[in-house]
C-alpha cells in the first residue's frame, strides 16, 4: 500500500517539525503511525523514517 500523495506530505511536514524542535517523541509517535497503516517495508515509510534527524 502507497501513502497518498496528501497523507505523504503531511508526515514530511510533521517529520520537519518534529527535528527542528529536537521532539523524538513525536518522531517516535509518527513512526508507530506509518508503521501501524502502512507497515515497515513500504518505500516511502522507509524514506520518510530516513528523514529522522534523530535516532529513536
Amino acid at each position: 500500500m502507497s501513502i497518498p500523495s496528501s497523507e505523504y506530505n503531511r508526515y514530511l511536514a510533521a517529520i520537519k517539525a518534529a527535528n527542528d524542535s529536537g521532539n523524538k517523541e513525536l518522531l517516535r509517535q509518527i513512526r508507530d503511525a506509518l508503521y501501524a497503516q502502512y507497515g515497515p517495508m513500504d518505500d516511502d515509510v522507509d524514506y520518510l523514517i530516513r528523514q529522522f534527524r534523530y535516532n529513536i
